[in-house]
């Protein structure tokens, strides 16, 4: 069955995001592996906290995303005409950001959203559908591969796009709509006023390039994503290294008695469940992008693969880099494991002006790594800082609490972590964050099943923004934000601070990212995890626990099947059982 294509000569485009009314902040959405939504000068509060928001102003996160502008390059290559409307990253109001759309006049639009953003997207959905009734709307993201027919339930949407691949997907829907090809598989749509129609469960859209291109960065506004983002020391762009037949971390190894097929990787990840498979771009046609950021006026690369591909891969990527002079002008970052590289390829990567690198830590309990499939050891996190650091490089750490089964004592373990490498210069950054099982993830499974759930379902989605915990724990939950407050002070030792100052006064750049913009991200991160969010709700009543909700569609889980949790691993350790060695 496919549904009636449309009366389109050529399908006009926009890929956007529609700006959300929140008092809490700004959301931090796309390109995004845990929504997070950042405090500002225009989040709601009064006195110090009104205070501390003024302070942070206009300072929240905003990452490039990568995939929709993929998207957006893919259309315009291929004849349709991409406009590219972020009313997040503009700030505009709805009134502005409408006014865009009239301007624009697209046929067909193109909106990502994950678990926290649903109701809203929703929201915004049926207004514009009042307001552009001849406009087509599709869904795509991770919340809506895990749950298809969940927006035809709240929304007057008109298609929804499972999986991934996204960027593909809408080009061949576009391409539908002109009668000039079929549906892929993972699309759904409204057949009659009563059914969901489908044309097949699994995302399959033409791949309709060996190589994904040069993303378009005039098209996409770049320069728009350039300053505010933690990632960047300088003017700076996301690259990502994967190729066109899957993305993201090529981590994949299978949960212990999960599926076989797909659900692999880590288990909270969401962008492992719409991408389920991994594969990489040539090494040449990455640093011919990489050159031609550079005469865009880029100063600075975040690659965003999940984990940056190492190997041979790497090794020819640095070699090139090098003898195309890239290290000379241009400087590198990237995510990695703390199991991927040995102490000689970080000093390949200082070699190549890479800088910032990034790593996924989540927990400094082996039991809690074993628990959430990571594959790394304890021992591990602390040898890859130690030679990161040494080799030059900047590290940077991101840290989970409020795991259902970590003890207040073993969370310490993960802050404890942080502030001895904060204090001998082996870490410089950090994120610190409350674990949230997005559905579709085999920890939202495992959640479900296992009872962990605080609160569920639609009419619970928007509490899934990371301002409180979702998954029971033995902490109670005003300890569990006052641990990721912890996070953020960690830093606050007399070696580490005093090494800063040296270097703020030293270098222009350390200056304005450590001391100016560094102080106001401390500040707002204490903001986001302030523990009176937890008391009530925005009409001022108290937040019920109502634990796991029987979802009214289908839910789609990574692999088709929840991985079992292992009850040996749920006992705590003792401090002498989790005692690392640590390396001097």
């Amino acid at each position: 069955m496919a549904p009636p294509p449309g009366d389109f000569s050529r399908v006009n485009v926009a890929i956007s995001f529609p700006p959300f009314q929140s008092d809490k902040g700004i959301p931090l959405l796309s390109q995004n592996r845990q929504y997070q939504v950042f405090s500002t000068g225009h989040s709601d509060g009064g006195g110090l906290v009104g205070l501390m928001n003024r302070f942070v102003g206009d300072n929240a996160t905003v990452i490039f995303p990568v995939l929709p502008a993929l998207a957006a390059t893919l259309l315009d290559q291929h004849g349709h005409d991409a406009v590219w409307l972020d009313g997040i990253a503009e700030g505009w109001d709805w009134s502005t950001y409408c006014s865009e759309i009239e301007k624009a006049q697209p046929d067909l639009m193109m909106i990502e959203t994950k678990t926290p953003s649903a109701p809203p997207v929703y929201d915004a959905i049926t207004n514009l559908k009042s307001r552009f009734p001849e406009m087509k709307i599709a869904l795509v993201g991770d919340h809506v591969t895990a749950l298809p027919e969940e927006p035809f339930l709240f929304c007057p949407v008109d298609y929804v796009i499972r999986g991934g691949q996204f960027d593909f997907a809408i080009l061949n829907l576009a391409n539908f709509l002109e009668g000039r090809e079929d549906l892929g598989g993972g699309v759904f749509w409204r057949h009659d006023e009563t059914s969901i129609a489908n044309s097949g469960i699994d995302p399959n859209p033409p791949v309709v390039v060996d190589v994904r291109p040069h993303i378009d960065r005039r098209l996409v506004n770049w320069e728009l994503y350039a300053y505010r983002n933690g990632n960047f020391l300088k003017k700076g762009t996301y690259g990502w290294a994967t190729g066109s037949t899957g993305a993201d971390c090529w981590w994949r190894r299978k949960v212990p008695g999960g599926p076989r097929h797909g659900g692999g990787g880590c288990t909270f990840c969401s962008w492992t469940s719409m991408l389920p498979t991994w594969s990489v771009r040539p090494v040449n046609d990455y640093l011919d992008e990489l050159e031609n950021l550079v005469d865009l006026g880029v100063e600075e690369v975040f690659d965003d693969t999940g984990t940056f591909p190492v190997g041979r891969w790497l090794k020819e990527f640095c070699e090139g880099y090098r003898e195309r002079g890239l290290h000379k002008t241009l400087m590198m970052g990237c995510n990695m494991r703390a199991d991927a590289l040995s102490q000689a390829e970080y000093e390949m990567l200082g070699e190549s002006n890479f800088r910032f690198i990034l790593y996924g830590i989540e927990s400094a309990n082996q039991r809690s790594l074993d628990l959430l499939n990571k594959g790394t050891e304890v021992r591990q996190q602390w040898e890859s800082v130690k030679w990161a650091s040494e080799a030059g490089l900047e590290p940077h750490v991101t840290c989970m609490v409020g795991y259902p089964w970590e003890t207040f004592d073993e969370a310490r373990r993960t802050i404890e972590f942080t502030r001895e490498t904060f204090d001998r210069g082996w870490i410089n950054t950090l994120q610190g964050t409350i674990v949230i099982p997005y559905p579709g993830t085999q920890l939202y499974a495992q959640a479900r099943a296992n009872d962990w759930l605080r609160f569920d379902g639609p009419d619970n989605w928007e509490r899934f923004d990371m301002r409180e915990p979702v998954l029971r724990s033995p902490i109670p939950t005003d300890e569990i934000m006052g641990l990721v407050q912890s996070l953020y002070t960690s830093f606050l030792t007399p070696r580490y601070v005093s090494r800063k100052l040296m270097h703020a006064v030293k270098s222009r750049d350390h200056f304005r990212y450590y001391v100016v913009r560094g102080s106001r991200y401390v500040v707002g991160h204490m903001l986001d995890f302030r523990k009176s969010q937890l008391e009530t709700n925005v009409n001022g009543a108290s937040q019920p626990d109502t634990g796991v909700a029987e979802l009214p569609v289908t839910l789609h889980t990574a692999g088709g099947s929840t991985a079992p949790v292992d009850e040996a691993l749920l006992v705590p350790t003792s401090p002498d059982e989790a005692a690392v060695a640590v390396p001097r």
